[in-house]
């Protein structure tokens, strides 16, 4: 950045003339973390507002990346073939199955990226600080370990944003961990809250968490959908059986995930192997939805999930895409006569709901009744809800949706439900709104 004006403190006036957006995922890497990230930049650069991106060289790259303003720190975990290169894109190839992450991982603290990526983060963010200076920066996880270099640019006056797209590592709260980590562990997470400018999180649920345990106010700043992005979207209708109701999933299933690979996202395998219980019931009840029903999957999978969807009576209609770009991903959206949405706990509610809510399609939900997610459906329109903890009752939804969709009958959001708030050209607005608002850095 040898050309770019050098800023030796923050604006004088306050404003925000040059944002630092950091990100673990970041694109060309399609896989659904990287979305918010990529839309929150295109709303601070359609602001008129300068934006750096640092992420990892594990989210792939641009043949303009200096163009683009994207600065990819090296990161260990592009160098050795692990299955996390293959689930978030960078190297292509078969997956056998997903395995438990190796049991080291579990004693680094706040998580792997602290030690694979974020020295050399840390090099890129102190050279920007001293050559261009931004006057904001946005650190969103997860992987936690994004939030330390807010803390760092926090010691140096700038203005920071921690913004949470899960919780903080929830699933690492167990007796695998020795107390030492867990208090560790659990100091950092306090002084990330409490040290930010601003703190933010996808849902009222995270924030609420936040403020409870730490003592401080969390914005909710909403995943979204991104316009533009949409608008590209691919035309897939002859990618679906016009003689079938084609059920759409995209992204991961992780049938075979013991435990959470890319989000935090608990209980996702165990939810779908309840949807995939329930499916191959009500197959058994009824021959004739083998010819009425296909179950179209796109998103990566590997081999024993293969397995596992093409047995018995699934394997009449169920048809594997894997993985696609996400243009196409968005496209089969937007075919579809209904979508498939198994968010995996309770207080998730990712990006893939806000493009299944732009696509106008009836959303079948296997999901907790009172989740952040069937909340956010019911406001949305009449969508169908289902209890992942009896397939009986989750069959039963299923037929009655079923029923109800196939033929005509198109789906109608409510009328006073206001989609465009989702979009991240507004929730992008909104953020800066909030920064905009909050105390200057300290001096």
């Amino acid at each position: 950045m040898s050309g770019t004006r050098r800023q030796e403190g923050p604006a004088a006036d306050g404003a925000i003339h040059h944002i630092l957006l950091v990100a673990y995922l970041f694109p060309p890497c399609s896989a659904v973390p990287a979305h918010r990230p990529a839309g929150l930049r295109r709303a601070f650069d359609s602001a008129g507002i300068r934006t750096t991106v640092l992420t990892s060289e594990i989210s792939g790259s641009y043949e303009n990346d200096p163009a683009r303003r994207i600065i990819r720190a090296g990161d260990l975990r592009a160098h050795f073939q692990t299955q996390y290169q293959t689930l978030v894109g960078y190297r292509e190839g078969p997956l056998e199955a997903r395995a438990k992450p190796r049991w080291w991982t579990r004693y680094i603290v706040p998580d792997p990226a602290a030690v694979s990526w974020f020295p050399q983060a840390l090099v890129h963010l102190l050279r920007l600080i001293r050559s261009d200076r931004p006057d904001v920066i946005v650190t969103t996880s997860g992987p936690e370990s994004t939030h330390l270099l807010g803390l760092v640019a926090r010691a140096f006056g700038v203005r920071w944003v921690a913004d949470y797209r899960d919780p903080w590592q929830p699933w690492r709260r167990d007796n695998e961990r020795s107390t030492v980590l867990g208090v560790v562990d659990g100091a950092l997470e306090r002084h990330v809250a409490r040290r930010a400018s601003i703190v933010t999180a996808v849902n009222e649920p995270v924030a609420s968490d936040i403020t409870r345990r730490h003592g401080v106010r969390a914005f909710t700043i909403s995943n979204g959908f991104d316009r533009s992005v949409l608008a590209g979207a691919s035309d897939e209708r002859t990618s679906l059986d016009p003689g079938r109701f084609s059920l759409v999933h995209t992204g991961l299933l992780a049938i075979d995930a013991e435990d959470p690979v890319l989000s935090a996202a608990p209980n996702r395998s165990r939810d779908v192997r309840a949807f995939l219980g329930a499916l191959t019931l009500l197959l058994v009840q009824d021959a004739q939805l083998a010819t009425q029903l296909e179950l179209v999957l796109a998103g990566s999978i590997s081999d024993r999930e293969r397995e596992t969807l093409a047995r018995g009576d699934l394997g009449k209609v169920v048809r594997v895409l894997g993985s696609l770009p996400h243009t196409r991903s968005l496209g089969l959206q937007q075919a579809s006569d209904g979508l498939l949405l198994i968010p995996g706990g309770a207080g998730a509610t990712s990006a893939k709901i806000f493009e299944y809510l732009a696509a106008q399609k009836p959303i079948f939900a296997v999901t907790e009744h009172d989740s952040a997610a069937a909340e956010l459906l019911r406001e949305a329109g009449d969508h169908t809800i289902a209890d992942p903890g009896d397939p009986e009752q989750i069959a039963a939804a299923l037929q009655s949706y079923l029923e109800r969709w196939t033929g005509e009958r198109s789906y109608e959001p409510r009328p006073d439900f206001d989609l465009s708030a989702y979009d991240y050209e507004n929730l992008g607005q909104k953020l800066l709104r909030l920064v905009t608002a909050a105390p200057g850095p300290e001096s």
